[in-house]
């Protein structure tokens, strides 16, 4: 008896892979224009903050080319530098999208019947691009955000959509008008109604009829940060850039690197050793084809082998990294750190903690750089954000420990007097 038990055991785990295995895979890309990775950081964004608290994610990633949105969403969407695709800016003259077209259309040249559906709310980038293996390309007005969650619902429905880009414009427009930066009030507005609409976006993707069949790979990413009420230089503002990737099967990790260096920069050139380590723009098509043609056994960021070879892509996977390893028993790893922003910091007195609780109740201790602790609370109910009160607590360095059921962060703040 014990015997058919193990037997049976061991079928079970056998047939959970399998089933983990069979998932369809799929991508959905979130690009967010004009979007600095420090505003981010900042923002009250409560679905963008779930995301990243249970996703593969950095702050860090860089824009080695032109901070324009032609050139940068042409190397997102193909996985090459402006050298290759060509454009330069956005008028997209000189592009060279029949020699390096989008992911989208590379991956039919090994699926051809994956089902592609782009929707944006800046018209060239729909317009002014051609052999990018899209079925539908929908345009939108810009800034109109429940327009464009409207037509997503509507493509979300389809139980046949393989591939969906959407691109809302609201926060690089309000940059352009207002300034972007971390303290203009209405640019950090514009992050959370596009961080709301993200959550209605995500809310329609998990409740296809077939989610629980499908392996989706989603991708959140900018294309440039912006100075003043401009960008297209190479300032860090403009070039420091971030993305996230999340879903069912992403594993929870912070990617952190070193600037790569810059094609536009004389002084800083690219370093292909920092480059190697480096999250950057070409990386996300290169990562979301791989997960398309994975169980095709094509490794699109392998230039030694065909399509690889012809396909001479610049940008690298992240896939093998920011996927989660199944245990022996086809089990996932569970993850037991928690993700927590800290804003503002330094700060005067008081702080605002935002993270994903899952439904636990949240505790807290801070102590003073002598070890002393100088306040806690317990069993305290909160969704994302937590605040803390540290008026009364003199200028120094302290160190703020929070627990939500079996998962901990512990964060560094500087109170300035």
């Amino acid at each position: 008896m014990k015997k058919m038990t193990v037997l049976a055991t061991l079928a079970l785990a056998m047939l959970t892979g399998i089933a983990s295995a069979s998932q369809k895979r799929k991508v959905l890309i979130f690009g967010l224009d004009g979007l600095r990775s420090d505003a981010l950081q900042q923002a009250t964004a409560p679905n963008l903050d779930q995301l990243i608290a249970g996703g593969f994610y950095t702050y860090d990633s860089w824009c080695l080319g032109i901070t324009v949105s032609g050139p940068s969403w042409s190397t997102i969407f193909t996985g090459v530098w402006y050298q290759k695709h060509g454009v330069t800016d956005n008028s997209y003259a000189g592009s060279q999208f029949n020699t390096y077209p989008y992911f989208t259309k590379r991956a039919k040249e090994v699926k051809p019947d994956l089902y592609a559906v782009e929707i944006v709310d800046w018209a060239p980038m729909s317009t002014q691009v051609y052999n990018d293996g899209y079925d539908q390309k929908i345009i939108r007005t810009t800034n109109d955000l429940p327009a464009m969650l409207s037509a997503a619902k509507v493509q979300l429905q389809n139980p046949n959509l393989d591939v969906l880009s959407l691109h809302p414009d609201n926060i690089d427009m309000t940059g352009h008008s207002s300034g972007f930066s971390p303290s203009n009030a209405a640019y950090m507005n514009a992050i959370t109604q596009v961080d709301t609409w993200i959550g209605e976006v995500m809310t329609a993707l998990k409740s296809r009829p077939t989610y629980n069949e499908e392996d989706w790979l989603v991708l959140i990413v900018t294309d440039h940060g912006g100075l003043g009420t401009s960008h297209g230089g190479n300032s860090d503002e403009e070039r420091h850039i971030w993305w996230v990737a999340t879903g069912n099967n992403v594993k929870h990790q912070q990617i952190f690197a070193e600037d790569p260096g810059s094609y536009r920069i004389a002084g800083n050139p690219v370093d292909p050793v920092k480059l190697a380590k480096a999250p950057v723009q070409a990386d996300i098509a290169v990562t979301a084809l791989h997960h398309l043609l994975y169980d095709a056994g094509v490794r699109p960021d392998d230039k030694t082998v065909a399509p690889g070879s012809a396909w001479n892509l610049d940008g690298k996977s992240w896939l093998d990294s920011l996927m989660v390893a199944p245990t022996p028993t086809g089990v996932h790893e569970i993850n037991t750190a928690l993700e927590a922003k800290i804003y503002p910091n330094p700060a005067t007195g008081l702080i605002t903690l935002w993270m994903d609780a899952s439904g636990n109740d949240v505790s807290y201790q801070v102590t003073d750089i002598a070890g002393r602790v100088v306040k806690q609370a317990a069993g305290l109910r909160m969704e994302y954000k937590l605040n803390i009160d540290l008026c009364e607590q003199p200028a120094g360095a302290y160190l703020i420990t929070v627990k939500a059921g079996n998962r901990t962060t512990t964060k560094q703040i500087v109170l300035t007097k």
